[in-house]
């Protein structure tokens, strides 16, 4: 039972989400890149090629979602969706030569916003943190998945 508002994790996870999205928003204004995107683009550097089903399946969001981001980031000349040679109804997604250039400074926009969130803990603490969290997604894709019985699962851990 959630005794404070503190105590509650979605509302903590929300607060940080919200917070790091003006953030990002704020910070990649010049490049043309919205906070929406970013998570998308950063996907789309490490599996280059992919079709956009993958990217939502792999950013565990629904398919218009990505459809959206990776529409923007084409416009804004990040990527380019071409037709699958093995299926015709798959669109692939590559990223361009704009998107590898902007890939460093990209990457360390994020190292330094994880640092920037992680000030003040130990080097334990933060791997602690993120072991947690990773824990916590197993669970709820666990829940989303619809296998078995989800309670039964988390008192065993």
């Amino acid at each position: 039972m959630i005794r404070k508002k503190e105590e509650s994790l979605g509302r903590m996870v929300s607060i940080l989400y919200r917070i790091g999205q003006r953030h990002m928003g704020k910070n990649l204004e010049p490049y043309n890149i919205g906070a929406g995107q970013v998570a998308f683009l950063a996907e789309l550097l490490l599996g280059d090629g992919i079709s956009q089903d993958e990217v939502a399946s792999n950013f565990r969001c629904d398919k218009a979602t990505a459809a959206r981001a990776i529409q923007h980031l084409e416009r804004n000349g990040y990527v380019e969706r071409r037709q699958s040679l093995n299926d015709g109804r798959v669109k692939k997604v590559f990223v361009t030569d704009k998107a590898r250039e902007f890939q460093p400074v990209l990457l360390s926009f994020l190292e330094e916003w994880t640092d920037t969130l992680f000030q003040g803990f130990s080097t334990e603490e933060r791997e602690l943190v993120l072991r947690l969290l990773h824990r916590i997604v197993k669970t709820a894709l666990k829940i989303r998945m619809g296998e078995g019985d989800i309670n039964k699962e988390v008192q065993q851990n």
